[in-house]
């Protein structure tokens, strides 16, 4: 009842109605049914607009008869709406008719009274039920505009799908950026023309598979210049009254994937630095100790000790060479 009141008490009427007899009735009305109220009347179309693009005062409700001396009917309807500012509109009218009724709602009339029917009661009815669903209703439209806002402006690329085609029917800013598509180019497509086609059938696993293994994947996805980059993709169902969609979002990871490979690839280079200091550095060591043994047991030959002076040269030399070369290769990974 909060909101009933709030309206009850201070509010603004606009009436638009060239019967000053009409007008007056109206107004009598309004004032029995509400404590603070402010009417203004415009008595044309011509003026109605001039006040309401000028006015510093926020229209609550309008009130239009149907057939004003400038204009009328479904035309006079649909040329005030965009100068409510959201305002509802009420229609008054001198007679019944069923098919304007309708036309007047679909084209966002809030409500339709013929002026013979009408009492307090029901224009007081009418006015509430009216500024409750006009609330109502923006409220429906600013939370769309915030669910709008936070899809657009997401910083990594979002697509709204159809569940059973896959066509793209929305797409968002970073989409548009990241892909070099525009939007116009999104509507056109699938989803999956994004993906080589070999992809093609492991997308629709993923979108319809319980799989982790799946989930887990990543894909390509080919850019609007050619380009080929590796993503991965997250996606969810969304449920409507008429149907159910899917909203799906990439992370690009061709850096994360290049770092790895990187990395694999310094893996395996410190596996053969690896292999190289407990194979071949042992094989000289082994050779040099082995000579000093010879060496110590020929004391009295010298040739001898020569020759496996001049061969513990050799086996020197070769561990050095593959020192330096341990320590070329471990400066090359420092580089990369």
């Amino acid at each position: 009842m909060k909101q009933l009141q709030e309206f009850s008490e201070n509010f603004s009427v606009l009436i638009i109605e060239d019967n000053q007899g009409d007008y007056v009735l109206i107004e009598d009305y309004l004032l029995e049914k509400f404590k603070k109220i402010n009417i203004i009347h415009c008595p044309d179309y011509a003026t109605s607009i001039n006040y309401l693009q000028n006015s510093k005062e926020k229209t609550s409700i309008i009130l239009l008869d149907l057939h004003l001396p400038d204009l009328g009917g479904i035309e006079l309807i649909n040329s005030i709406i965009p100068y409510s500012f959201k305002a509802p509109i009420i229609i008054l009218t001198g007679y019944s008719d069923l098919d304007m009724a309708k036309s007047s709602l679909q084209a966002g009339i809030y409500d339709y009274l013929v002026k013979d029917e009408i009492n307090p009661d029901i224009l007081y009815k009418t006015i509430i039920f009216s500024l409750n669903r006009s609330h109502f209703i923006n409220e429906i439209e600013n939370e769309k505009h915030n669910y709008e806002d936070l899809f657009n402006f997401n910083p990594q690329p979002t697509w709204l799908l159809d569940l059973k085609s896959y066509k793209i029917i929305s797409a968002n800013i970073a989409a548009q950026q990241k892909y070099g598509y525009a939007l116009d180019d999104f509507l056109k497509m699938s989803f999956t023309q994004l993906h080589p086609q070999e992809e093609k059938q492991r997308l629709e696993q993923k979108f319809t598979s319980k799989d982790d293994e799946i989930e887990k994947n990543h894909f390509t996805h080919l850019l609007g210049n050619g380009k080929e980059i590796k993503v991965k993709i997250y996606f969810r169902k969304i449920k409507s009254d008429s149907d159910t969609k899917l909203i799906v979002q990439s992370n690009d990871i061709s850096e994360t994937l290049d770092h790895i490979y990187t990395i694999e690839l310094q893996n395996e280079k410190l596996k053969n630095i690896a292999w190289t200091q407990s194979h071949m550095v042992r094989a000289p060591l082994s050779r040099i100790l082995g000579i000093v043994n010879l060496i110590e047991q020929q004391e009295d030959n010298l040739d001898d000790i020569l020759f496996w002076l001049k061969q513990l040269r050799v086996s020197t030399n070769e561990m050095d060479a593959i020192v330096k070369k341990i320590i070329d290769e471990t400066k090359h990974l420092d580089q990369n």
